[in-house]
């Protein structure tokens, strides 16, 4: 080997020495620092992780963990309930996640062979406007359940609007009777919207009321017994703030079936 080729390569280890003692390593023709590649592992800060979603599904109910409250898409639509259903009181239903859910009243309802879910429309996360959309009429029902309203408040929909809403869905639908249910409690005081949700629900069932009473319509409020002073479910009644738990549910059954009967004398 060369003197040359002797000096050159003693210099190349004496490089390699510097960069590996100064946190840096030589791959190739590329240098890498220990720190550049820690800040790549690391996460940054400022960059979204994930899609956006409503900050009322992330953060902390009032008084309760944080939960999210997610709104899967169901959806119920048409007749329920098999078997000899004559004699049977006939209900429609129209609403959102509170009637829609699995473990809803209206669910809990359907095995009672005294009624008969003949029609009707709900779906989670659904406005007023949107179930006045896709309900179709149901005259042989004995009783509309009108259960709208929600999802209104949450987006910030104005009352009068979502009265308006619940008034064309009366006519739309067309049963013998009407029965409006008030708004659920809420432990949540914002939306993605802007809107307190557990005032505005108040607000809300005021407003139902009064439309009910203007009409002539029956009117009940199944969630009075899980309702706090404030608005708020009472704790260990719902699991993410907005919907009551099955076990509530079956409780609010009991009532709609009360309050069903007597709407269709």
């Amino acid at each position: 080997m060369s003197r040359t080729r002797r000096l050159a390569l003693v210099a190349s280890i004496v490089t390699a020495a510097c960069l590996v003692a100064g946190g840096s390593l030589v791959v190739g023709t590329a240098v890498v620092s220990a720190s550049t590649a820690a800040a790549e592992r690391a996460p940054s800060v400022g960059r979204a992780s994930a899609a956006p979603v409503e900050r009322a599904d992330t953060r902390a109910a009032a008084g309760g963990t944080a939960v999210r409250a997610a709104t899967p898409d169901d959806a119920v639509t048409g007749a329920l309930g098999s078997g000899d259903r004559s004699g049977a009181v006939t209900f429609a239903y129209a609403g959102d996640s509170i009637t829609a859910r699995p473990d809803s009243w209206l669910h809990d309802l359907v095995p009672d062979t005294r009624f008969h879910a003949v029609g009707g429309y709900a779906h989670s996360g659904y406005r007023s406007d949107e179930v006045l959309h896709e309900i179709g009429p149901v005259p042989d029902a004995d009783v509309l359940v009108v259960e709208l309203g929600t999802n209104d408040v949450n987006q910030a929909i104005p009352t009068a609007t979502t009265i308006a809403n619940v008034d064309a869905v009366v006519r739309k639908v067309g049963a013998r009777h009407v029965l409006v249910v008030s708004g659920p409690p809420s432990n949540w005081t914002w939306s993605q919207w802007g809107a307190d949700r557990r005032a505005g629900q108040l607000v809300l069932s005021r407003a139902l009321e009064r439309d009910a009473a203007e009409h002539g319509w029956s009117y009940v409020d199944p969630f009075a017994g899980f309702r706090q002073a404030d608005g708020a479910w009472v704790r260990g009644a719902s699991a993410d703030g907005i919907h009551g738990d099955a076990a509530t549910n079956v409780v609010v059954a009991r009532v709609m079936a009360t309050a069903i009967t007597r709407a269709a004398r």
